[in-house]
């Protein structure tokens, strides 16, 4: 993806989270997320500044594997959340301007509206504040299942390959659910529900689509 296009929908979902979470009680900060159990709507947003804060400076070792987020959470987790967004808006311009400056070449740190664009639909889905902008899901699609693979998902919006192994398939849904399902965020249960060539295919591919590990529970959002 071109730099300034990438840095822009970065910005953008950047600033409607920011704005999503900002006067939120301090009960709705502690609020779970379904799509990130282990996490709440607070610990979500310190992982995003924690982001952009490493990507700033060049710490991606481990990234973006659990231990790596871990410490973006924690060492925000006593902070209140209007310092927590102080900081993404400080770090935040700063690795925008280091996506359209080129000077690294790191397929995350090029492309975080990737990543914040999962979690802007898993904050929706905490305190239904909105899903991520259709053109925000479309290019993270793009991005994502950019290889030739055995499994053709269709979509209103286009057509799609996914997997490295696995038998030839085709499956119509809505970019939305393949959106949230290749990132983990359907149950098999979910999937099986989409319009499949044949029950085996499904039954195969709904559980080894997802390129991070998949919810056992089914979610709305």
């Amino acid at each position: 993806m071109d730099p300034t296009r990438s840095a822009e929908l970065y910005h953008a979902g950047r600033e409607r989270m920011a704005d999503a979470v900002r006067d939120l009680s301090v009960d709705d900060l502690d609020r779970q997320v379904p799509a990130c159990p282990q996490w709440s709507v607070h610990s979500l947003v310190s992982h995003l500044t924690g982001v952009a804060a490493d990507f700033v400076v060049g710490n991606v070792v481990g990234a973006p594997r659990p231990p790596w987020t871990a410490v973006q959470v924690e060492r925000r987790r006593n902070l209140p959340m209007a310092e927590v967004l102080d900081e993404w808006a400080t770090v935040g311009p700063q690795l925008e301007k280091l996506i359209v400056d080129g000077t690294t070449s790191h397929p995350l740190v090029c492309n975080p509206y990737v990543d914040a664009a999962v979690h802007e639909a898993d904050l929706h889905g905490a305190i239904g504040s909105g899903r991520p902008p259709t053109e925000l899901r479309l290019a993270t699609l793009d991005w994502m299942l950019d290889e030739p693979g055995p499994l053709t998902v269709i979509t209103p919006d286009g057509t799609y390959s996914a997997g490295s192994d696995g038998p030839p398939a085709v499956a119509h849904t809505s970019s939305y659910e393949l959106f949230r399902a290749i990132f983990g965020r359907r149950s098999t249960a979910q999937i099986l529900e989409w319009e499949w060539d044949s029950p085996e295919h499904a039954t195969s591919w709904s559980r080894e689509l997802a390129i991070l590990p998949q919810t056992s529970v089914p979610l709305n959002d």
